[in-house]
């Protein structure tokens, strides 16, 4: 069921995330996960990180929900929506385009009535959507959020112990949730100031000091995993300034290329790997020290949500969790600004129908809000694949149990699409994690990315304590936690495992995924380990594959063995 039927004819609201980057559109229609969707443009245009205008996506939710949302909120970082489109409208003949094409409606240009919803509370609201919590500490941390010029009075007020200083961006915001509502407690601001470096500018903000870091390290600001997975080879010291750190940096030996190859060759490396360990020891001690305060002020409550961009260090968030300072920790499946649209979206509905909302129990929650357009259906998909080999089995999970047995790595896609940046068992690449050598061979042949990268794997939660430590009622359904591997599964987990014999693991329920659930048990139940290693379907450089289409175009360019979509197997050529 794709929409939550006793809310046919009621409200629905639409969110649009004008991001730099994962822009995208979401309709939120109950309090039920599965009756809203987040479409993203790089799953629609396969452009990775795409920041475009979400056309694509606007146009699809159009089709499916008509064109009369009761409520369309936006949200992009930095700076506003508006500020965005006339930036675009002075180069190109933007706003005469969108008239054309019925879509100028979604602009404040020419709809007054689109509401702006500032960008570390569209990350706060998307969260709580989600939350398992009836209470709750939310910290909002990411490179960096909406300026301080652009916050309107509804935000500001209640507020008077929180500071709003001229021309700041968000740095990190913390919010106290009670049930279905939020109250800013504190905020974080940055300031950009110019560096002596050409064509920088650099803050004292910690998120941003990661993103620069990124940047310096691989020519890429979004490549803050690369960095967290760096770190674990490098010699780190904690930085007391981050924009002077920044400063002292001798930018001439930063990566300049692209190239997979060419960062692997560089002279540079050990210079490269201290930088990204320094940043995650002075994120990590940042992180300990503001959720020790914030639980000194709090001391009553054992919630700690964390979203943002940073939220997806699985490194430090397993380190909190160990540390207890919060009993429970949870990270929503998208906190990058993936979540912008459903965030915005989320703060009409939640705060209009705070009768219908309810803490997402943890075991029973999925991330797969893609578009119910990318359900695979069978005579599509022998369509599209009319002239390769395919097989349509009795029993589509002992059928591919036996290839992962038999050694095969295996193209798996199923589902609604995940809307969050991890394979959670919709978008997945799969494999028997005891081929030996499995991790340079993905890395050479199939995923191209760089060596020192490792892998994550899925396994079915009951047997997640036997692998792993953790206890028995430990759920990480999103990979938010990357977690110790057991010294006696150590050899066997070695191809999904980091230098520190840490693996970012996915426990899963059947409640969470039934069919992939299957796929892990039927495994098991033969190679006697009920754990699949589990990456993300795509190659690098390009986003998660979301159509038939794509995953055509995704086997033709990998050395994958094969494919199953839906219940039919397709076999590499």
């Amino acid at each position: 069921m794709i929409h939550d039927t006793s809310l046919k004819h009621s409200k629905q609201y639409l969110g649009l995330g004008k991001t730099l980057f994962n822009s995208s559109a979401a309709v939120v229609v109950g309090d039920k996960i599965e009756s809203n969707q987040i479409l993203l443009t790089e799953r629609l245009t396969q452009k990775k990180a795409s920041g475009a205008w979400p056309e694509m996506a606007i146009t699809m939710l159009e089709k499916e929900f008509g064109s009369k949302f009761s409520v369309i909120s936006e949200n992009r970082d930095v700076i506003t929506p508006s500020s965005f489109e006339e930036a675009i409208n002075t180069t190109i003949p933007f706003y005469p385009y969108l008239k054309k094409k019925g879509l100028h409606h979604y602009t404040s240009y020419f709809n007054k009535n689109i509401k702006y919803i500032t960008h570390h509370l569209s990350h706060a609201y998307a969260a709580i959507a989600m939350s398992p919590f009836q209470n709750a500490i939310v910290v909002v941390m990411d490179g960096a959020g909406s300026n301080s010029l652009d916050f309107r009075t509804e935000y500001i007020s209640g507020n008077p112990e929180v500071s709003f200083p001229k021309n700041a961006h968000e740095s990190c915001s913390i919010f106290l949730q009670t049930g279905p509502s939020l109250k800013l407690i504190n905020k974080n601001w940055q300031t950009f100031r110019k560096s002596k470096i050409p064509d920088h500018e650099f803050s004292e903000g910690i998120g941003m000091l990661y993103e620069k870091a990124a940047e310096f390290i691989f020519n890429n600001k979004r490549s803050a995993g690369k960095v967290m997975g760096l770190a674990g080879f490098g010699r780190g010291v904690n930085i007391s300034d981050p924009f002077n750190y920044l400063e002292t940096l001798n930018w001439n030996n930063s990566f300049k290329s692209g190239s997979k190859e060419e960062w692997e060759n560089s002279p540079f490396q050990a210079n490269y790997r201290d930088i990204a360990a320094s940043v995650q020891l002075t994120y990590e001690s940042h992180l300990n020290t503001l959720i020790k305060e914030l639980k000194k002020q709090f001391p009553k409550i054992d919630n700690l949500i964390l979203t943002g961009g940073t939220a997806l260090n699985c490194t430090n968030n397993f380190k909190l969790l160990e540390a207890k300072i919060f009993n429970n920790i949870y990270v929503p499946p998208f906190p990058s600004d993936e979540c912008i649209s459903y965030g915005a979206s989320n703060y009409f509905f939640i705060n209009e129908n705070k009768d219908l909302w309810s803490p997402k129990k943890l075991s029973h929650q999925h991330g797969f809000l893609g578009s119910p357009k990318s359900v695979p259906i069978k005579d599509t998909t022998l369509s599209v694949f009319q002239n390769y080999e395919v097989e349509c089995p009795e029993d589509i999970i002992e059928f591919t149990s036996e290839l992962l047995i038999k050694g095969k790595v295996i193209g798996w896609f199923q589902g609604r699409s995940e809307a969050g940046p991890r394979a959670l068992g919709n978008r997945s690449i799969l494999a028997n994690v005891e081929i030996p050598n499995l991790k340079n061979y993905l890395n050479e042949s199939i995923k191209f990315r760089e060596d020192f990268r490792p892998y994550g794997c899925s396994v079915i939660q009951e047997k997640a304590s036997e692998y792993f430590s953790v206890s028995n009622d430990f759920h990480n359904p999103y990979m938010s936690f990357a977690v110790p591997v057991k010294e006696m599964f150590q050899g066997r987990l070695k191809e999904v495992s980091h230098i520190d014999n840490t693996s970012r693991m996915q426990t899963v329920t059947s409640e969470f995924n039934c069919k992939f659930y299957s796929l892990l048990k039927s495994f098991g139940d033969k190679s006697g380990l009920y754990c699949l290693l589990n990456t993300s379907l795509n190659i690098m450089g390009k986003p998660i594959v979301e159509t038939i289409q794509d995953a055509k175009v995704f086997l033709d360019s990998t050395n994958v063995d094969g494919i199953v979509i839906g219940n039919i197997y397709i076999k590499k050529n």
